[in-house]
């Protein structure tokens, strides 16, 4: 007797979704897919700056944050867009929230980061603290 083998489409169809998009599983079993934006990172000798692909994403819907050297980027797409034809919902678009977490490097001045929304890209920028070299002290040295 052949034995029974297990399909799931589904599973077969995360593997096809580009690299933003990962599917989790849901607790019926089923697998629910999730967005994260993509992001370049690039630094110069004064600033590390974080572009991150937000198509759709309106600047109410978003929220950068920074906690302990990490700096979050939240938010929610929103469709705009759905037909509804005989009890059927088509929609090709991806919608829901994201987070994405990203390490920022010890020398960046944390009170000047600054964040602008332009074209669908939001860019941060995360301006370098610049390092201050002490004068040389002479230190007296002492008779016993």
């Amino acid at each position: 007797m052949a034995g029974l083998i297990r399909w799931s489409p589904f599973e077969d169809m995360a593997a096809m979704w580009p690299r933003e998009f990962w599917a989790r599983p849901w607790p019926d079993g089923g697998l629910m897919l999730e967005w994260s934006p993509r992001c370049d990172v690039s630094e110069t000798e004064n600033e590390v700056l974080i572009q991150a692909e937000l198509p759709g994403v309106e600047q109410k819907d978003m929220e950068v944050t920074i906690r302990e050297g990490v700096l979050y980027l939240k938010g929610e797409k929103r469709t705009s867009k759905k037909e509804e034809e005989k009890g059927r919902t088509h929609s090709e678009r991806f919608f829901g929230s994201f987070e994405r977490a990203l390490t920022i490097p010890a020398n960046v001045d944390e009170t000047k980061i600054e964040a602008r929304l332009r074209d669908g890209v939001l860019e941060i920028h995360l301006p370098k603290i610049t390092p201050t070299i002490p004068a040389a002290k002479k230190v007296e040295i002492k008779s016993a």
